[in-house]
């Protein structure tokens, strides 16, 4: 009989043996993704409030949604990989942890400098998170489950943004936009204490290598995907980000009741994130997966957009919209861990699409604003937004077959 040595008792957060699927791991993981999306929905949510606040431009408020993805845009690929050297549960509790220092950070802001500061400090956050989630969700999946895992964690940003934007509205009417930021802190801690317990932290460290770093940069699987994300990530941002404020301007809706719909149309896009898994999970190719939800998001954000319509069918547009559009990311999720899990790449290949996704947020919004102030509002927006779902479904037409990144 062999005795286990004192002193090696295995934490619960263990990678699983071969074979097995570490659901705890995979929860915590799923709801740190929640929380660094709630980055973005919040600020959707208290964009009307801020605006008033510290007398935002358009311009500037579009900026400010966007800034939370500067970051990942400047250099996902690198401190993907290099993330890889920290070891991905570490990485995943050092954005939890600057999520937490920007929010009470943030609530103490008094200038607008100040609260651009701790936007920042919130990218990074969730670009750390973003980055490392990924890849250790595969390390903690078994093989015949990965891309179902992989798919699934699609509906992060979704739902984080969705609850984000729901109860937002509702801290800022209670304790103010200053005690919401505190309050989005302090589940962001709950959040970390969480991780601590759950993910492994030993046992996924590997020492960047140059050949890493190239192999994901040499895939042209791995470099499709991430342009593709990055088109996807422009429009539904440019859409579903400014509609609240859009609701409050064009519509007379308080902030709260923005707030109402604007989680509507978050939350229904993790329905979708899911199906989008489950398909490819069943052999659905990717390309029909993807044309499928462009061709949707296509058809509903001329009624998005149009701002002569019904308020009552604009909102309706925008809830098929963001639900048609889940499809997407959970199948392009699918294919990079498809092509990347488990490889010496894996790391700077997550960073490249969060790169390109975050490139795609920072710039989608202030371009359909620019639109709308040099041609108008509705139908040029609309069309450029059209024209994107059409390179979204090209893109995602011509994704070779190759070998899986190394």
């Amino acid at each position: 009989m062999t005795r286990r040595p004192l002193g090696r008792r295995e934490p619960p957060g263990a990678a699983p043996g071969p074979g097995r699927t570490s659901w705890a791991a995979v929860a915590a993981l799923l709801g740190a993704g929640v929380v660094a999306a709630a980055q973005i929905g919040g600020a959707a949510a208290a964009l009307p409030v801020l605006t008033d606040s510290f007398g935002l431009g358009p311009g500037t408020a579009a900026w400010y949604l966007s800034t939370v993805s500067a970051l990942g845009a400047a250099g996902g690929a690198l401190l993907g990989w290099l993330g890889q050297g920290l070891g991905f549960g570490r990485q995943v509790r050092l954005g939890l942890a600057a999520i937490v220092a920007a929010d009470l950070g943030g609530a103490l802001a008094d200038s607008l400098a100040g609260l651009m500061v701790a936007r920042v400090g919130e990218g990074l956050g969730l670009v750390l998170v973003i980055l490392a989630a990924p890849p250790l969700l595969a390390e903690v999946s078994a093989p015949g489950q990965r891309r179902l895992v992989a798919g699934t964690w699609g509906a992060y940003m979704p739902v984080g943004s969705g609850l984000a934007a729901l109860l937002v509205p509702v801290a800022i009417g209670l304790v103010g936009w200053r005690g919401a930021s505190v309050a989005d802190g302090c589940v962001a801690a709950v959040a970390l204490a969480v991780v601590a317990r759950w993910v492994p932290s030993v046992g996924e460290r590997r020492r960047p290598s140059s050949a890493g770093l190239l192999g994901a940069l040499r895939s042209p699987t791995v470099v499709l995907i991430a342009a593709v994300f990055a088109l996807y990530a422009a429009q539904y941002l440019a859409v579903v980000g400014l509609f609240p404020a859009a609701l409050v301007a064009d519509a007379g809706f308080s902030v709260a009741d923005a707030g109402w719909v604007g989680a509507l149309v978050f939350l229904v896009n993790a329905p979708a994130n899911v199906l989008g898994a489950y398909l490819l999970h069943r052999g659905v190719p990717l390309r029909w997966v993807v044309a499928g939800g462009c061709a949707g998001m296509a058809l509903a954000v001329w009624g998005v957009l149009d701002p002569g319509l019904p308020v009552g069918v604009r909102i309706a547009a925008a809830v098929a919209f963001s639900g048609v559009s889940g499809v997407v990311p959970a199948a392009l999720f699918a294919g990079l861990a498809a092509v990347s899990g488990g490889t010496r790449s894996a790391g700077a290949a997550i960073g490249l699409v969060t790169q390109g996704s975050a490139v795609g947020q920072l710039l989608g919004p202030p371009l359909v604003v620019a639109v709308g102030a040099g041609l108008g509002s509705g139908a040029p927006q609309a069309a450029v937004l059209v024209g994107v779902s059409g390179l979204v479904a090209t893109g995602a037409s011509l994704l070779p077959r190759g070998p899986r990144a190394t």
